[in-house]
């Protein structure tokens, strides 16, 4: 099970923070291996821990540490991850008014603001909290956008991306197929002809 620690960064390490939606992206169309490629570590909340267990992850979440790393936040990130949340829940983009509900990512946005981490990649699918993430000056992507970054760095054929896209959706993630098909698309320019 992944354990929550004080981190300490070698030089040089890439690491990214991930909301709950992109892991599950992950482990969906076993696609995980292809993050611990690209980035040495990836860094979750507590929340977002307990919100994968509840999904059903549990098993997975085993097999990925230590490359899975939970981080506790200090009282004063929770309580920022409280107005985060908060925001959260105001944007016109969102579709639940719980403030709750949103624990996991406003916790990553937080997360996200520490000095360590300003030069981290977030992962975040959802749009009102990418929106508000996007205002506090975080760097983001989404599980998308890591495979696209695995193609262009050659772990992975734009066909590749499309089939590891279209699982998720199989399996319940709201990539719709015109989406799908607009980021298949922007990688197959990506590989180099041979």
């Amino acid at each position: 099970m992944a354990k929550a620690r004080t981190v300490s960064r070698p030089p040089g390490a890439t690491y990214a923070l991930s909301d709950t939606g992109p892991l599950i992206s992950a482990f969906q169309s076993d696609s995980f291996a292809l993050l611990a490629q690209i980035f040495t570590e990836v860094h979750t909340s507590p929340t977002c821990l307990a919100e994968l267990i509840n999904h059903g992850w549990e098993e997975e979440v085993r097999a990925v540490a230590p490359t899975l790393v939970v981080v506790n936040l200090t009282l004063s990130e929770q309580n920022r991850a409280l107005t985060i949340a908060s925001h959260i829940v105001q944007h016109a983009d969102t579709n639940d008014p719980i403030t709750e509900h949103h624990l996991g990512e406003a916790q990553v946005i937080a997360l996200a603001l520490r000095p360590a981490h300003r030069s981290d990649v977030l992962l975040l699918d959802e749009l009102a909290a990418r929106a508000i993430a996007k205002q506090m000056g975080v760097k983001l992507s989404g599980f998308p956008g890591v495979l696209l970054l695995a193609v262009q760095g050659e772990l992975l054929s734009a066909e590749e991306l499309r089939k590891r896209l279209e699982r998720c959706r199989e399996q319940g993630t709201h990539y719709g197929a015109a989406f799908i098909k607009q980021v298949y698309e922007m990688a197959k320019p990506m590989r180099r002809t041979q």
